[in-house]
């Protein structure tokens, strides 16, 4: 069994000529190596912290592409990083020197509007999901940001706007188009590799390159209600009292979140003389027909928390602007260093500790605290691969800068408040969120030992030599 801790070959000119060789004829995307016109934006990924030199990135356009690539990765035994939107924060995209495949021009969105099914390409981001179910009138859950790439967002659980109604992403897979590491592609779902189906569902790419994911979508908008209230820093810690006060008394087709930020973006519904200033925004929102009194009533409430310098309701697209809104603030090329904590108890000291850190913090981004709950734990702990689902809040720090000289500093600060808030936090991480510096927390993200030794003994069965490892790697259980 090869260990999945050793490091990628790497590709040099020689091996390059021979893989373009060995896929001349077969394999109809792009070839890209350090010469090629196209290597340095293939190679740039949203985190610019990351800056690796793959040897050698094959550019995708079909599953028989990825299968050449998977076969071509195999006989040189060359792990391969995948690439789909390029977002993961620790860059597991790149390696220096290694094989990168890249799902990018896999990028096809089909919906079957009657069965309330989309089929998505594996190189798909979610705003090309988008863009495709809202004629519909239709969503996919998943994430916050139309950039994200589908693939990875999904395989590693999925949460968004609409978790608290519809779950995670890939609590909404049907089936997947899937590449295993011998080349043999098949259909995986809750009939056909059931045990697979299950790994699948939060376990990440360890177990092969999906090619197409098939989920089920809801009745949605397009349009969507929400209701934003602003606070000065000085009346953010009372805001934020009344909103743990609140969340656990909402019902599942309110999402709420909160987010600390640095500086505030130009929003459609921000006056000028906001803008760039350092606030507390709550954000809620109305998961179902805009047009609902209900609706209406419940997010014009929302809205009087606390004492807001800022207080609107407004209904917006989702796809073109609700599933935008943060865009701008997390485009690619800056420097990115994230922490995401459970939260066990929203405390009043958790609260203030929160607060006074983000009152002094010099980086750029926010302080996300995601409103959870509801439709995530309608899925038992056991029931998939994805773990830690009884937590109703998640804490995210979003931190942002460009200066590496500033890194051991602001890397710094933030590990200090994660540890600070330690008595208020619980067990787990987000598999998705897992950073350079928490890969020895993998066994945690996925629930304990016991589920990660299952998931083990899969990764014997179908990838026993270990070929996916260059990701939060779960190693072939030995013996198996």
């Amino acid at each position: 069994m090869t260990s999945s801790t050793s490091m990628p070959s790497t590709i040099d000119e020689q091996l390059r000529l021979i893989i373009a060789e060995q896929l001349a004829g077969q394999f109809k995307g792009d070839i890209i190596g350090p010469d090629h016109a196209e290597y340095e934006r293939a190679r740039t990924i949203w985190n610019a912290m990351i800056d690796r030199r793959p040897g050698l990135i094959l550019r995708c356009t079909s599953t028989s592409d990825v299968v050449a690539a998977v076969t071509v990765a195999r006989e040189h035994d060359l792990p391969p990083n995948v690439r789909c939107g390029g977002h993961n924060v620790a860059g597991k995209a790149m390696s220096d020197g290694g094989l990168t495949i890249d799902l990018s021009g896999l990028r096809e969105v089909t919906v079957d509007a009657g069965r309330k099914l989309v089929h998505v390409g594996g190189g798909c981001r979610l705003g090309d999901v988008d863009a495709a179910t809202a004629p519909h009138r239709l969503i996919v859950p998943a994430g916050i940001m139309s950039e994200t790439g589908v693939g990875g967002l999904a395989l590693g659980g999925g949460i968004g706007w609409f978790s608290r109604k519809h779950g995670l992403t890939c609590d909404n897979f049907v089936s997947l188009e899937l590449v295993l590491a011998s080349g043999e592609v098949i259909e995986v779902s809750a009939d056909s590799h059931p045990e697979l189906f299950w790994a699948l569902r939060g376990g990440g790419g360890n177990f092969g390159i999906v090619t197409r994911f098939t989920m089920a979508a809801h009745d949605f908008g397009p349009m969507m209600r929400i209701g934003v209230s602003v606070y000065e820093p000085e009346q953010a810690a009372a805001a934020l009292r009344g909103y743990a006060a609140v969340v656990p008394t909402l019902p599942r087709n309110v999402g709420w979140h909160a987010a600390l930020k640095h500086d505030m973006p130009a929003l459609p519904f921000v006056p000028p003389e906001y803008v760039g200033k350092r606030l507390l925004m709550l954000v809620s929102m109305w998961l179902d027909d805009a047009d609902d009194d209900q609706g209406a009533e419940m997010i014009g409430r929302l809205t009087e928390i606390g004492e807001p310098c800022i207080k609107a309701t407004t209904v917006l697209p989702f796809a073109a602007g609700v599933q935008r809104l943060i865009d701008t603030e997390f485009e690619d090329g800056h420097r990115y260093y994230t922490k995401e904590a459970h939260v066990a108890d929203l405390a009043d000291e958790a609260i203030d500790k929160l607060v006074t850190f983000w009152q002094d913090m010099p980086m750029e981004g926010e302080v996300e605290i995601i409103g959870l709950g509801g439709a995530i734990g309608d899925v038992p702990e056991a029931g998939s691969a994805f773990s830690n689902r009884g937590y109703l809040l998640w804490l995210n720090f979003a931190m942002r800068w460009d200066d590496p000289a500033d890194d051991p500093d602001y890397i710094g600060r933030t590990r200090a408040i994660v540890a600070d808030l330690a008595p208020w936090t619980g067990r787990g991480v987000y598999f998705n969120m897992l950073n350079f510096d928490e890969l020895d927390r993998v066994v945690e993200a996925l629930g304990g030992p016991q589920k990660y030794a299952e998931l083990g003994r899969l990764k014997a069965r179908y990838d026993p030599e270990n070929l996916f490892r260059m990701n939060y790697n779960i190693p072939p259980a030995a013996g198996d």
